[in-house]
């Protein structure tokens, strides 16, 4: 049986209640990596998340591309989505189990140097600042140990703390001019479950790798949620839970 952890990013949108009660509904515990931006006008939705069991981590204020910042400014919208977060754990009375981070569009991991991390010394030091950074705050990357691709092992090897993903569902494709891959309904989504190429990032029916996988909190793709985490459940693919990791 495929196993996999999952992570919804971005949000929260108008539809997070919803989408909770069906992960709920599947016993599926799920990290969801939120904006400050968000939180400020669905704070109770937030809480919701929190108190149905879940985990939120941290992925930025304003959802910008890391590489276009100053090191003032990327660490600043680390910063106060962080203390925004610890706020609402405080206000829901439930203990932040842990502090995860991830990069929107990800930055510094994917989009840069991801297989081979073969950066300028500028662009290294400049990494490296921000992990510490990361670090100093107390945000951290389990092992996830049962995930075996070569790319996120060396990731993994570098001693970053910042969550990249091994499975993106690419329903934000959808409502792209120029939808990527040519995904552009949501049967195409469910197509792309069907592929086994484990070394392009699409290896849920690979039975050698646990997988990371990631889907978004869009309000332009909320009636496709329910439906993609139906098809998952039906691929047979176990979801574990994060507390069990964090212990």
């Amino acid at each position: 049986m495929k196993k996999a952890y999952l992570t919804v990013d971005d949000g929260p949108s108008v539809a997070r209640r919803e989408k909770v009660d069906i992960l709920n509904q599947y016993g599926i515990q799920a990290v969801w990596f939120c904006e400050k931006r968000f939180m400020d006008i669905r704070k109770d939705d937030v809480l919701y998340t929190i108190q149905s069991g879940h985990i939120i981590g941290n992925h930025a204020c304003s959802h910008p591309n890391f590489s276009e910042l100053t090191l003032e400014q990327a660490k600043e919208e680390i910063l106060l989505n962080d203390q925004m977060i610890e706020r609402i754990y405080e206000e829901a009375g439930v203990k932040r189990p842990a502090k995860f981070f991830r990069f929107p569009y990800g930055n510094e991991g994917v989009t840069r140097g991801f297989y081979d991390l073969d950066y300028s010394q500028e662009e290294k030091e400049r990494v490296e600042s921000i992990q510490s950074f990361l670090k100093e705050n107390g945000y951290v990357l389990p092992s996830f140990q049962e995930i075996t691709y070569p790319y996120f092992d060396a990731f993994r090897k570098s001693g970053r703390v910042d969550w990249l993903w091994t499975y993106d569902a690419m329903e934000w494709c959808v409502y792209q001019e120029n939808p990527p891959y040519g995904v552009r309904t949501l049967d195409d989504v469910l197509e792309m479950m069907e592929l086994d190429l484990p070394d392009r990032w699409m290896g849920l029916n690979y039975p050698g790798s646990a997988d990371l996988i990631v889907i978004h909190d869009h309000p332009q793709t909320n009636e496709m949620f329910g439906p993609i985490i139906k098809a998952f459940v039906d691929m047979g693919i176990k979801f574990a839970r994060f507390d069990d990791l964090i212990k």
